[in-house]
């Protein structure tokens, strides 16, 4: 699994053979095949596996008291500092590019990394949050929020146009959309 999501991430789906992933593990293409149906099972189970393993969906709250503000952009900051690794493009690259072929793939892709870091801040917006909201509100908020603070850093580093890390230009941008989702959600239903 390990050689087969390493090759699937480096060359694509296409350009990436059964015969080169039973090489690069060192078994013969008759072992590969008594435990895969084929090329599409293993990459099915590579993505799967990877997605199962590395796949983290933000760290949760930590100390309460810590102002909201600065507890949301410490969360956004440690997930924007994971994006740009190496293996999570090339993941989210190829299940990208793969999408139409593999639909489901892509799906539980979703669920697990952008699903699965939106509500890692549901928590975070439901103790701050005034009166009662239901489920519902808070999911909605959490995912505006991920898509208010990471969805440009994501997709400049998935074309390639930002490097990993976040310098203190990226934190100041983390900072200003924070400071500004963190306003307009303190002042919801104020008119």
């Amino acid at each position: 699994m390990e050689h087969a999501t390493r090759l699937f991430i480096e060359h694509g789906y296409g350009a990436t053979s059964v015969e080169a992933i039973a090489a690069a593990a060192g078994i013969s293409q008759k072992t590969y095949y008594t435990r895969f149906a084929g090329k599409a099972e293993v990459f099915e189970a590579a993505v799967l596996r990877y997605v199962a393993q590395n796949l983290r969906t933000g760290q949760p709250a930590q100390a309460d008291s810590e102002p909201l503000e600065e507890r949301l952009v410490r969360m956004a900051c440690e997930l924007l500092e994971w994006i740009p690794r190496p293996k999570v493009l090339g993941l989210y690259r190829v299940t990208i590019a793969e999408a139409p072929r593999f639909p489901q793939l892509a799906r539980t892709v979703v669920d697990f990394a952008i699903l699965g870091a939106a509500r890692s801040f549901e928590p975070v917006f439901r103790t701050w949050a005034a009166g009662n909201p239901s489920d519902d509100e808070i999911g909605f908020v959490a995912s505006q929020f991920l898509q208010s603070v990471a969805a440009e850093p994501c997709h400049r580093a998935v074309q390639g146009l930002d490097a990993a890390g976040l310098d203190a230009p990226r934190r100041e941008k983390v900072r200003r959309a924070v400071r500004l989702f963190f306003r307009g959600f303190s002042q919801r239903g104020e008119g």
